[in-house]
């Protein structure tokens, strides 16, 4: 039994006359999306739903016919017929007929998930991007297309820019949990991150809608760095490209945006390179023409004549030099003599001297003072010794009066103080009568 064996072009056939006799006239309900027009006038989009996608186009021909606005995001209705392009072997719907039917469903979700978003203040944040990036992280497949234009752009417009790669997975069923762990990643790093780059190169519609996801663009704001949104092309605009510190149409323009005023720097550089190498040859070519108005005859006369002006003006130099030298020995040698004085004066021994003439003298001093003093209190005493003794009441004895005391030998100063039968004494100047009162006259009695 024979195996029949086709070769490729025959089974593409046998596929496209089956497709393209079984599915014809046919109306298709679903979502545009990836909308792009060729060079040659052709619409290309895909109509989707939530598990499958079907390419269509329209062939310029047919534009003018349709009423209905071919629009990313549109549900519509579309007939038309399966036609199969046998050189890319794949199949597509030729639309001839379009329906609106509506807004499509994700384009409804994304448009809420926008105003959330934007309510919660997700799109107001823009941290500014450093002007001269040292370290940059990159988040994106390692075999991308994406990280190699953006590794060579910044190799050629930069320098000493440190590129990290985090690799991530940005397209297929594994590539939303990649991202987001990517993103939480970054906060794990305990180095200074100038900036981080989320990356993706082009693709459908469909292919960059991962980007639209709340989960994805809520961990992208979370990074604690700056951040890019480098996704698709210029005219793809996803959640995580609002939610960014800054926008990038392409990962190239990314790199772009982060090497421009580097590469302004380096041309400015380069310019002032060329002004100083202008500059330097104007003066090398101005000196070459006042070297030649040296002739044979007289550069001899010129060099011994500049010789001689040099030899004069060291004199002078010499001489202003041993002047100042002079001078400054001078001053110096007064310093010394008014330090040495200084010291002198100071000096302990000195001191010592001048200490002792001061004990010295004070020590005169004190015993002249006490000695003045003692005499002044002896006069003093001599004189309060005799007025005591004049004064005294014993002292009137010595001129023949006497003193009668009373039994309690005090002083009798009238008859009042005693009676008669008392015993008295009576002082006189060489002894005591004691008598025993018998009679008492008073004056004038």
């Amino acid at each position: 039994m024979s195996v029949k064996i086709y070769t490729v072009s025959e089974l593409t056939y046998e596929i496209r006359d089956i497709l393209e006799g079984n599915f014809y006239g046919l109306w298709v309900k679903g979502e545009i999306s990836g909308m792009t027009r060729s060079s040659t006038g052709h619409v290309y989009f895909d109509l989707v739903d939530d598990n499958a996608t079907l390419g269509c186009i329209i062939f310029k021909n047919k534009l003018p016919f349709l009423k209905v606005e071919v629009k990313n995001g549109k549900e519509v209705t579309v007939y038309g017929s399966i036609s199969l392009y046998v050189k890319g072997g794949k199949y597509s719907l030729k639309v001839e007929h379009i329906q609106d039917t509506g807004i499509g469903k994700k384009f409804f979700d994304l448009e809420k998930l926008k105003k959330e978003f934007k309510e919660k203040g997700y799109f107001d944040r823009k941290r500014p991007i450093p002007k001269y990036p040292q370290k940059i992280l990159i988040l994106t497949s390692p075999t991308g297309a994406a990280i190699e234009d953006i590794i060579k752009i910044i190799n050629r417009r930069s320098f000493g820019m440190e590129i990290l790669i985090l690799p991530t997975s940005v397209q297929g069923d594994l590539a939303k949990e990649s991202i987001v762990n990517t993103l939480k990643m970054t906060n794990t790093i305990e180095e200074n991150i100038d900036v981080v780059v989320l990356a993706r190169g082009g693709g459908s519609n469909e292919d960059l809608w991962i980007f639209n996801d709340p989960d994805i663009s809520k961990a992208l704001f979370e990074v604690k760095f700056p951040t890019i949104s480098a996704i698709g092309h210029e005219i793809d605009t996803t959640l995580c490209d609002y939610v960014a510190d800054k926008r990038a149409e392409t990962p190239s323009a990314a790199a772009e945006i982060l090497t421009k005023p580097t590469e302004n720097l380096i041309e400015q550089i380069r310019l002032y390179r060329e002004i100083l190498n202008h500059s330097i040859s104007r003066i090398i070519n101005f000196k070459n023409q006042k070297l030649k108005l040296y002739s044979t005859r007289n550069i001899y006369s010129r060099l011994i004549g500049f010789i001689d002006n040099k030899s004069i003006y060291l004199d002078r130099l010499a001489d202003l030099a041993l002047s100042n030298l002079r001078k400054s020995l001078n001053e110096k040698e007064r310093k010394i003599y008014i330090l040495k004085d200084k010291i002198k004066t100071n000096s302990p021994q000195t001191k010592l001297g001048l200490l002792k003439q001061k004990v010295k003298h004070l020590s005169k001093s004190t015993e002249t003072s006490i000695d003045t003093t003692i005499k002044r209190k002896g006069s003093k005493l001599d004189l309060l010794s005799a007025k005591i003794e004049y004064l005294s009441p014993l002292n009137i004895l010595n001129k023949g009066y006497s003193i009668t005391l009373d039994k309690n030998n005090k002083p009798v100063k009238d008859i009042s103080y005693v009676r008669i039968g008392d015993t008295i004494k009576t002082l006189l100047k060489s002894g005591e009568l004691i008598s025993n009162v018998t009679q008492i006259n008073k004056k004038g009695g």
